[in-house]
């Protein structure tokens, strides 16, 4: 028997979008036309809807579960990054975590639909009108959530960036398993070994298996070619995909068809890299370990996350932390992180410091009082460099050996 066969008494399980980002929706939307057609169909009204989803994170959530109130068969299902943190304000609810696993999330919601729907039904809950409370009382808010994030965000930077706090400025003991996401579990891990394959065998590759096709071209740059659309490519890459949705293949060649977007593997890697990291690091970075980045990204083609501007312009020229790096820009620490992610799978990252000489830097001291053994031939290039003349200086010199 398919696994998508249906079997008679076990209908579509209507979901409705209650409350959550446009990322999320258009995510859903692609797994439902993909992956979900013979489980999951969305629902266009709250009163069609057999199970509803919300994002505890946005703002106005409480007004979400407001709207529930005359539906109490209706199924509820909610996610956010933090789900202890929200328990205690929406008891007896399924709460799953950022970002949500779509493969267990059909069985999920069909589960949360046929609970509720053995549910009595209760007579809907009267609620006052707004001009029945005194004017001072229908002012004030009935509960202030509580703060997730260093001031106001975006609806786009909670779904990109996340609403991960911050983490101490020295290491106190474990970091916590929500700060890290595994690679492998996504679009990037894919694209990572694709691009590696190519380049050590000189062929292209792609990347099937998913609703457009992804080629890799290792010659006569690194390149990667597509369709997809990055209102598209966005939620796919910030979905987990089951492990037999994409595979490899190996290509003779590739064919442009005139449709296809070519981008530099560099800036595809950071763009997918970022909308997985969401403001996690990938598992085994160390967000106290000094790095530094080679090169600016290209921001004219790359996704550019808040403060990407001034972490970038920081980060090229000094070797410091993840952590470090928000303290000297008063940021919070996802920001940065979604950077180092980026920078990372781009090949961005240099993470080999300099020899240090004491706490400062001091490349030119530390060459020449090293050992024979490390930079014997680097020491009369690194002695010389300060005693070259500048390119004002010699014209000058010239204008007045002239006179």
């Amino acid at each position: 028997m398919s696994r998508h066969t249906i079997l008679p008494g076990q209908p579509l399980t209507a979901l409705y979008l209650l409350h959550v980002g446009s990322m999320d929706a258009r995510l859903i939307g692609l797994s439902v036309e993909r992956h979900w057609k013979h489980t999951v169909h969305l629902a266009s009204s709250l009163e069609s809807g057999r199970v509803v989803l919300i994002d505890c994170d946005r703002p106005g959530v409480e007004a979400a579960f407001e709207q529930l109130a005359p539906h109490p068969r209706t199924g509820v299902v909610c996610y956010a990054f933090h789900p202890k943190d929200h328990a205690q304000r929406f008891p007896n609810r399924v709460i799953l975590g950022k970002p949500l696993n779509l493969e267990a999330l059909p069985g999920i919601l069909a589960k949360a639909a046929a609970e509720s729907a053995r549910i009595i039904a209760a007579p809907p809950r009267r609620v006052a009108p707004a001009h029945d409370k005194p004017p001072a009382e229908a002012a004030q808010p009935t509960e202030t959530p509580p703060s997730l994030g260093h001031g106001l965000q975006t609806e786009d930077e909670r779904d990109l960036c996340g609403v991960m706090d911050d983490l101490p400025a020295v290491p106190t003991g474990p970091l916590p398993e929500r700060l890290f996401f595994n690679p492998d579990e996504y679009l990037i891990g894919h694209l990572q070994r694709a691009i590696e394959q190519a380049a050590s065998s000189g062929r292209p590759h792609l990347i099937a298996g998913l609703p457009r096709l992804i080629g890799v071209r290792p010659l006569p740059v690194p390149a990667c070619i597509t369709d997809f659309r990055d209102n598209q490519l966005r939620p796919l890459s910030m979905a987990q995909l089951p492990p037999t949705t994409a595979r490899l293949i190996s290509a003779s060649s590739l064919t442009n068809h005139g449709s296809e977007t070519v981008s530099a593997s560099e800036d595809f890697l950071w763009n997918v890299a970022a909308w997985a990291a969401r403001g996690r690091l990938p598992e085994g970075a160390d967000p106290y370990k000094p790095v530094r980045l080679r090169a600016w990204p290209n921001f004219t083609k790359v996704f550019m996350s808040p403060h990407a501007l001034r972490i970038s312009a920081l980060w090229v020229r000094t070797w410091a932390s993840p952590v470090e790096i928000a303290a000297r820009l008063g940021i919070p620490q996802r920001y940065v992180f979604s950077v180092f992610s980026s920078a990372r799978f781009a090949g961005l990252l240099d993470s080999t410091p300099p020899v240090r000489s004491g706490s400062t830097p001091q490349p030119h001291a530390s060459s020449s009082a090293s050992t024979p053994t490390g930079s014997a031939t680097s020491e009369p290039v690194t002695r010389q460099q300060p005693q070259r003349p500048s390119i004002l200086s010699r014209i000058l010199r010239k204008l007045l050996n002239a006179v």
